[in-house]
């Protein structure tokens, strides 16, 4: 995935419902015990925001795919 790639949600149930957004990036979050760095995808979805509001929000990104490629 690059940043700006169309992506959607994978069906991962039978009354799943897609979302589509923008892949922005990567993030990793440092682990602040001693355990590994978590590292998911970030994601402007359209018609959707954050449970926080911001319009970017965070998904592993094995429970997304690309749609569209950026040029």
């Amino acid at each position: 995935m690059k940043k700006g790639d169309l992506v959607t949600t994978k069906k991962r149930r039978e009354f799943h419902v897609p979302k589509v957004g923008l892949f922005m990036g990567m993030r990793t979050f440092k682990n602040s015990s001693l355990g590994d760095d978590y590292t998911c995808a970030e994601v402007m979805w359209f018609g959707y925001s954050a449970p926080n509001g911001d319009p970017i929000s965070t998904i592993q990104s094995d429970l997304i795919e690309v749609i569209s490629e950026s040029r």
